[in-house]
């Protein structure tokens, strides 16, 4: 597995093949409002490189609410391994609050703005 070093304000992610082809499979805008969120989280995860774990999100972009999963694991030196991600339904993600399995970030949720609008 081929795996890139990303480094966000911090914060230090693996990235593998996987997750960069599923992500580009999201429409741009979208995808960009995603990394966002991803980048600006925090994640809590047991460290055990052994088992790969599946967190909900959500980001707006316009009038519209869109849900994602995205699957990690926390490994040595508190690195996270994204692994995968894909957009899911409003009752998946509602699902992963309940079990509290759902990114934290610093704003609750990431909204398309000016300079993403630019770039659809």
């Amino acid at each position: 597995m081929d795996v890139r070093l990303r480094y966000t304000g911090g914060k230090e992610y693996d990235v593998s093949e996987d997750f960069i082809e599923s992500i580009s499979e999201i429409e741009f805008p979208t995808a960009l409002l995603i990394a966002r969120t991803i980048g600006d989280s925090w994640v809590e995860l047991p460290k055990n490189n052994l088992v790969s774990h599946v967190l909900g999100g959500v980001v707006t972009r316009g009038n519209e609410n869109i849900t994602f999963a995205i699957e990690l694991v926390k490994m040595k030196d508190d690195f996270i391994l994204l692994t995968d991600i894909k957009l899911i339904s409003m009752d998946e993600y509602l699902d992963l609050i309940n079990l509290n399995l759902y990114i934290k970030t610093d704003e609750h949720q990431h909204t398309e703005d000016n300079s993403t609008k630019e770039h659809s």
